[in-house]
């Protein structure tokens, strides 16, 4: 950027995972960088922090957003957390007239319930994300399991994240020809106790693993391989 306009950007945003193949960057390496050149580094952390460790240290990070109703258990509302290194802390000055009130925070901030339930999530977030790595192991033996069946897993293999997008020809097939067209799959699924996976989709859809046991993702696994068999042939 600064090559073709002559200035460094004012600030760089990068997203830590994304939303839809749950692919996991390296935010670090971009920190790193973006300390080099002297520009702050926000990243956002709506499928990670909350779910998975996060240091905003070690990621070189200036500005952390999270979202409350995503990764952090606060269920619903309009609710998250922004985390600030003292460096930037001047972002949050306060309003002269109201000194409990940051200038950049236009109307009203987050208030009520999803306020008192984030901070109630505290103590259960920062025990369940040291069973990280049984999270991802998970998602790994589900995603290669599948596979098996030919519903695909796309984007960052191995898995290092929860969320995985899946393609399937198989279930669009039987789709094809089904009664109930393409939402045969989520009330097949739904007959079986799953949920999650949007109605009508069958050809690409996305799931995640998280906060489930063994047992489940067991469950979830053969009930992909019993309704392709049943609906196959094979």
């Amino acid at each position: 950027m600064k090559k073709e306009t002559g200035a460094l950007p004012k600030a760089a945003l990068l997203t830590h995972v994304d939303g839809s193949y749950g692919n996991v960057v390296d935010a670090a390496k971009v920190g790193k960088i973006c300390r080099e050149y002297g520009v702050p580094f926000l990243l956002n952390t709506a499928y990670s922090s909350g779910r998975m460790p996060v240091d905003g240290k070690k990621l070189n990070a200036d500005f952390i957003t999270c979202s409350g109703h995503k990764s952090w258990a606060a269920g619903g509302g309009n609710v998250g957390i922004l985390a600030v290194t003292e460096e930037y802390k001047r972002v949050l000055a306060p309003s002269g007239k109201y000194a409990s009130k940051p200038l950049e925070i236009l109307g009203c901030s987050s208030r009520g319930s999803a306020t008192v339930a984030l901070m109630a999530s505290f103590p259960h977030v920062k025990e369940r994300i040291k069973r990280w790595d049984e999270e991802v192991e998970r998602a790994r033996w589900l995603a290669s399991e599948l596979e098996k069946t030919g519903v695909n897993q796309l984007g960052e293999a191995p898995k290092n994240h929860d969320l995985a997008f899946y393609t399937s020809d198989a279930l669009y097939k039987i789709s094809e020809t089904h009664k109930k067209k393409r939402f045969f799959l989520y009330e097949e699924l739904k007959e079986r106790g799953i949920v999650g996976i949007k109605a009508g989709l069958t050809k690409q859809f996305k799931l995640s693993t998280y906060g489930k046991t063994r047992a489940q993702v067991e469950h979830i696994a053969g009930a992909f391989k019993e309704i392709i068999a049943n609906h196959l042939n094979v």
